[in-house]
């Protein structure tokens, strides 16, 4: 494994190891009485209730992922390969995606509706949800794409970056049209069933627009890479 290769992967472990003790510690740490009496962050979560966030979800699904990896680069090192198996980059892939998801949700979407209700913006980026809105998306998203090599990345594979949301929707456009859950997202303006198969499919649309550029980025840079080693 040339030096090029060596330092990628250590930087994919390093970033890997940070990611998983950032989600730990951002979902950990809601837990905490002192901390959910405190704030009204996470969407006004409390406990448990937390782990019904496509947001929360998602951190968590990129941090599995990321341990997974970190198994990966250790072995790397060990045996001075580079390469990380298809199913193990395609998990990492899916959580990469959706908090990508999470991330553009917020940009564009939450934050402005917050702004409009009176609350700050940059309120969707404070405290814990900076790490779990900002910090952790971009850190996957830096790792996957620069720093982890997928050798047998076909197009059918976006199908892993599209199903956690595709999944999730299953869920929350029922528990919200039954009133089970309420629609903390906004995405059906309250439960209104005529908005469900808009934002079904603006969601699904971004989810695999994000997916396929993710795959079109990585392979880009991984075949400038090749063409460097074999100068």
């Amino acid at each position: 494994m040339i030096k090029r290769d060596r330092a990628k992967n250590v930087a994919s472990l390093l970033i890997n190891v940070t990611i998983f003790f950032l989600t730990f510690f951002a979902v950990g740490d809601t837990f905490r009485p002192d901390v959910l009496k405190n704030t009204g962050e996470l969407l006004y979560a409390t406990s448990y209730q937390i782990l019904r966030y496509f947001t929360v979800q998602s951190n968590i699904l990129v941090a599995i992922g990321a341990v997974i990896t970190v198994i990966f680069n250790i072995k790397i090192i060990v045996s001075d390969e580079y390469k990380i198996p298809t199913w193990a980059s395609m998990f990492k892939y899916a959580g990469t995606v959706a908090v990508t998801v999470t991330f553009i949700t917020v940009v564009v979407f939450l934050g402005p509706l917050v702004a409009s209700q009176g609350v700050s913006y940059f309120e969707l980026f404070a405290r814990h949800n900076f790490i779990l809105h900002l910090l952790t998306p971009v850190l996957a998203i830096v790792t996957f794409l620069f720093f982890e090599r997928s050798d047998d990345f076909k197009f059918v594979y976006t199908l892993f970056g599209v199903a956690p949301t595709v999944l999730y929707s299953f869920v929350y456009a029922p528990l919200v049209l039954t009133k089970v859950w309420p629609d903390f997202y906004g995405f059906t303006f309250g439960g209104k069933l005529w908005a469900v198969p808009i934002s079904l499919i603006v969601m699904y649309g971004a989810t695999f627009g994000l997916a396929v550029a993710e795959r079109a980025v990585k392979r880009l840079i991984w075949k400038k890479s090749e063409k460097k080693e074999k100068a």
